[in-house]
């Protein structure tokens, strides 16, 4: 294996390890906005962190795959256009699974203290876009280190 293969298969496995150690701290702090999150009990309460974690950096693995894509090569450079599309595309995931969580499945409620737009909540909406872009950012450095 050569190094830019070694580089690419680090970055490729960081990611999404990244993505989910940050998500999991992300959703467990934020939880405490949720109406029913602050009264579960740990058995309940963890594992669905989990769950939501890990669909969190599959998200943020299909974001960075559309970014590569738009970019038309799988290492793309971090710059102002793929940045924007990134983030762009994870705000745009984020409100439409907000959305059709909240007004249309019913799955969860806000409690009092979060803040919306549009019905949305303010830290599920960038959540995506802004663990995502740290996340690729990490994993950027970790392989370059690799």
């Amino acid at each position: 294996m050569n190094q830019r293969q070694a580089k690419t298969l680090s970055f490729s496995a960081a990611l999404p390890v990244t993505a989910f150690l940050l998500n999991f701290c992300w959703e467990s702090l934020h939880g405490l906005f949720f109406a029913a999150h602050p009264e579960m009990p740990a058995g309940e309460y963890v594992p669905m962190m989990l769950f939501m974690a890990l669909m969190d950096a599959l998200g943020i693995s299909a974001l960075y795959l559309f970014t590569a894509l738009s970019a038309r090569q799988w290492s793309w450079p971090g710059s102002w256009r793929n940045n924007s599309i990134f983030f762009l595309a994870a705000l745009a995931a984020a409100f439409t699974i907000e959305y059709i969580s909240i007004f249309m499945l019913h799955l969860w409620h806000y409690g009092p203290s979060m803040p919306v737009v549009f019905g949305v909540g303010l830290l599920p909406l960038f959540q995506l876009a802004l663990t995502g872009l740290f996340s690729v950012y990490v994993a950027r450095r970790f392989a370059s280190t690799s």
